[in-house]
């Protein structure tokens, strides 16, 4: 403490923090709070603008990272999947006509796709508002016969085939898998 803040200290309280010679005036050092910030150093100050801007930059780059994922490709659904595979008919569906049980409200597009080749499909994606959303229809989701479903970040897909080959099906569904944008690390 140097002599200039004690002089301030005495002339606004009359006697110094925690300077009184009775134990029981102890609780009355409590008002010193305010007497502290009025006579902070110019440094002190300029220490807390510091502060401030560090805070601010790690805010911008918190923010800055939370940038939405990729957009799904407008030809996600190729003509040609997997060279057996052929595209009969593609469509953006409304949310509204969504066959699947998905919490509509979450959902921000969906496309469908039909295919033919070594028997039939139709596929199905579901741009979702986040990845929390993907994750709880995937743990969720009720298995059903000839119906395969996979998701990966924002993006849930739903494939459901009739007398299709196995092997074909298996190839179908991995280039759709790598056909999805990345899922951005958080």
């Amino acid at each position: 403490m140097t002599r200039n803040m004690a002089e301030m200290t005495r002339m606004t309280q009359g006697r110094p923090p925690c300077g009184a010679r009775l134990f029981l005036a102890f609780p009355f050092a409590g008002l010193n709070f305010a007497i502290t910030a009025m006579v902070s150093s110019h440094e002190g100050m300029q220490e807390l603008k510091l502060m401030s801007r560090r805070n601010w930059m790690w805010l911008a780059l918190a923010l800055g990272a939370c940038g939405r994922n990729a957009p799904l490709p407008a030809d996600f659904f190729p003509e040609t999947v997997a060279n057996v595979w052929r595209r009969t008919a593609a469509r953006n569906l409304p949310v509204s006509e969504a066959p699947d049980p998905v919490p509509r409200t979450s959902v921000e597009r969906l496309q469908v796709a039909a295919y033919e080749g070594p028997g039939k499909l139709e596929a199905r994606v579901y741009e979702l508002s986040s990845p929390g959303v993907g994750l709880d229809l995937a743990q969720r989701w009720r298995p059903s016969a000839d119906t395969v479903f996979f998701y990966r970040g924002r993006y849930f897909v739903v494939v459901k085939w009739q007398q299709a080959d196995r092997r074909a099906l298996q190839e179908f569904v991995r280039e759709l898998e790598q056909r999805l944008p990345a899922a951005r690390p958080r």
